[in-house]
């Protein structure tokens, strides 16, 4: 959904929402590199609050275009079947933007504690999207994207939805359904 590393001393939040999921990602932003941050994301009766790390392994700043490719790991708990247990986390995520396309995939995987009372399987989601400009603007205006998404959750087929993505200077919104499942609502801002 957004950069994990942002430009040097940069804080950063971020929030996807749908009906069944939100997801809240705070990160400051020490390297060009580099950022520590803590993310909540509940998901139905489970939530995972998790301290991490995130890197930038590679950025190609091309004529027209960029490229980045970052990874993500930490260890916190999660509460769920009236229980607090530990997990960790890692993820990894990719994308390309030029002015006018966009393309973008990422892949998080909780690693749960399975012992106890209920034993918890694994938690992953991926999520692929691609997007275009109906128009080029430049950076200090108004920015408008149309966005199409495929998300994969446990125990659920790929599922689809569609945003309208609004940026200007530092905030991004994004305003969408995914089908069948209702309405998502979310945002991005550096500061």
């Amino acid at each position: 959904m957004a950069h994990p590393v942002s430009f040097v001393d940069a804080t950063s939040l971020m929030s996807y929402n749908r009906e069944n999921e939100n997801e809240i990602l705070l990160t400051y932003t020490l390297k060009n590199y580099f950022a520590v941050g803590l993310t909540y994301n509940k998901i139905e009766a489970v939530d995972f609050t998790v301290p991490r790390l995130d890197f930038l392994l590679r950025r190609w700043n091309n004529e027209d275009s960029q490229a980045n490719i970052y990874i993500s790991g930490g260890y916190g708990y999660e509460r769920s079947f009236h229980e607090t247990k530990p997990v960790s986390l890692a993820s990894a995520e990719m994308d390309w933007e030029s002015r006018k396309y966009y393309a973008s995939a990422e892949y998080d995987h909780y690693f749960r504690d399975r012992s106890g009372v209920v034993s918890r399987q694994d938690f992953e989601e991926s999520r692929v999207r691609v997007g275009i400009a109906p128009y080029l603007a430049e950076f200090n205006e108004l920015n408008s994207w149309l966005i199409l998404e495929e998300q994969k959750m446990p125990d659920q087929d790929w599922q689809t939805g569609a945003y309208i993505r609004l940026f200007y200077k530092n905030v991004m919104t994004e305003v969408g359904t995914v089908f069948g499942q209702g309405m998502a609502f979310n945002f991005m801002v550096h500061f």
